[in-house]
């Protein structure tokens, strides 16, 4: 038994593009990285030093985080690149999915727990609009999913018109927000109206960005194969393909942990 189980898992990661799980690994290391150093340079720069100067390692790395990272241009260009590969990519794995419908209900839950787990951070640090996430990335996600099934169908030229339209409307919707107090609109695209969101990507343009991916993926991939198999079996890329085929379960821990470990560099270390 044991062993038939260890084929079938061989046999799934054999079937695995595996280009695919390298782009989504690097950007998820990527986005810990960001993390990592907004912890360091938002969080843990007052917690370890206050408002004043310090001195040593830590507080030199927290304070070229805060002053030289964020406000660096390539930050935002590769930030931008990043999130946009991943989103693309995860609309582009609805071409492999046996079931879009369940993919998308099982993120959907994972997202609704992520928002009570974090506002049940807030309530017990007695603060409101600090950690709560009430439509980040995953509840994003989780939305294109579930509006891709009821779309799939359509012919890819219309698919594409939608698309391009919800690029469009959230691309022009960024830049001059939607006057509104009805808060369910900032889940739609970038809004006046009183809603707050430790993560936040509004649905358009994500969601345009996610339908391309779910309209080439068929063309790029129609016979379901790598398409750079002679790389398949080189060894330097096994980390970053391990962080992409357990892309949601690391971002699901990955704050946690960083925070956990910094907390714990300050105990050590301060």
């Amino acid at each position: 038994m044991e062993s038939a189980e260890r084929t079938g898992q061989i046999e799934h990661l054999s079937n695995r593009i595996w280009e695919l799980d390298f782009a989504r690994g690097v950007c998820i290391l990527l986005m810990v990285m960001d993390h990592t150093l907004f912890d360091l340079a938002f969080i843990f720069r007052y917690q370890w030093f206050g408002r004043g100067e310090g001195n040593g390692f830590l507080f030199w790395l927290a304070e070229t985080a805060r002053t030289e990272y964020f406000p660096w241009i390539m930050r935002d260009i590769v930030w931008a690149i990043a999130v946009f590969t991943f989103v693309f990519l995860c609309g582009l794995s609805c071409s492999f999915s046996h079931s879009n419908l369940k993919r998308g209900l099982r993120l959907a839950g994972i997202a609704i727990l992520l928002t009570l787990f974090t506002f049940g951070l807030d309530l017990l640090f007695g603060q409101t609009d600090r950690y709560t996430i009430r439509f980040g990335i995953l509840h994003m996600l989780s939305a294109s999913i579930l509006l891709y099934c009821l779309l799939a169908k359509l012919k890819p030229m219309i698919l594409a018109m939608i698309a391009f339209a919800a690029i469009g409307t959230g691309s022009y919707f960024s830049s001059q927000p939607l006057e509104t107090s009805f808060s369910p609109a900032a889940i739609f695209v970038n809004s006046t109206a009183d809603f707050y969101s430790a993560d936040y990507f509004t649905l358009f343009p994500w969601f345009g960005y996610f339908l391309l991916g779910a309209i080439l993926g068929p063309i790029l991939y129609k016979k379901r194969n790598s398409r750079f198999p002679g790389a398949a079996g080189k060894g330097w890329h096994r980390p970053i393909l391990f962080v992409g085929r357990n892309s949601l379960i690391v971002y699901v821990i990955h704050q946690p942990v960083v925070y956990g470990l910094l907390w714990l560099v300050g105990v050590l270390f301060l």
